[in-house]
């Protein structure tokens, strides 16, 4: 596999939301790839703790979520800025921690 760059362009950004507030964090995807063409995987790491699995998503036709996250945690896709936000409703203090997104990729061995 062999690319002309990173696949993300943002990475360690971090904001700041108050209890209540609307957090939105953005992958930006390198212009090579098309945000159109690619779901999305989403996870979270509280401090101390192991990553977890938010979300997955790619269309409203085509997401996942588990039963075990809360309403509050969706995404969508800003076709415009190449990317896919995760948007986190009514932000709670045990929201706080690092977020990390993450394309699926196949390789072929030829």
């Amino acid at each position: 596999l062999q690319t002309g760059g990173p696949l993300f362009l943002l990475t360690g950004t971090a904001i700041r939301v108050l209890p209540g507030e609307t957090a939105r964090l953005s992958c930006v995807l390198n212009p090579q790839y098309n945000i159109s063409n690619f779901g999305i995987t989403w996870y979270q790491q509280r401090p101390g703790q192991a990553l977890s699995y938010l979300l997955y998503y790619n269309s409203e036709h085509d997401k996942h979520k588990p039963a075990s996250i809360p309403d509050r945690f969706s995404a969508t896709k800003d076709l415009a800025r190449n990317a896919c936000i995760l948007i986190i409703a009514a932000a709670q203090e045990e929201d706080s921690g690092r977020y990390f997104c993450s394309l699926p990729l196949t390789i072929n061995w030829l």
